[in-house]
């Protein structure tokens, strides 16, 4: 089950999209995805381009459904993957909010458990 990113603050969900990323084999799996149709990759066809066992690959792609970029779906013994195109914008808007603002002085301290804004302040 993909994590509810949307109701984390801002902070947690670009910590969280960023450490999903953060790996090569996972940023080549967001190319791979995105030059496929949709949910014709399974695990073995991912490895295979990778290079990689299955369950190393198996191991990647929940991290990458786990914050919700992945998305799956299972039909017969299969399980497809393929982009989750609204999450990986919604990275892309937070990566650019968060350097937009990233000069701005927090009138918190830097405490975000006190910020009414931290689901949307950098």
């Amino acid at each position: 089950m993909a994590l509810t990113m949307d109701k984390r603050g801002l902070v947690e969900r670009m910590c969280a999209y960023n450490k999903a990323v953060s790996d090569h084999n996972r940023m080549k799996m967001i190319k791979i995805l995105g030059s496929h149709e949709p949910n014709t990759l399974n695990v073995s066809d991912i490895a295979a381009i990778l290079g990689l066992s299955q369950p190393a690959t198996t191991k990647h792609l929940k991290v990458m459904e786990n914050v919700g970029l992945f998305d799956r779906e299972r039909q017969g013994m299969s399980v497809y993957y393929s982009l989750n195109y609204e999450a990986l914008e919604e990275y892309r808007r937070l990566l650019d909010f968060a350097f937009e603002h990233a000069s701005t002085p927090c009138p918190y301290g830097y405490d975000c458990r006190s910020c009414p804004n931290s689901d949307t302040c950098v």
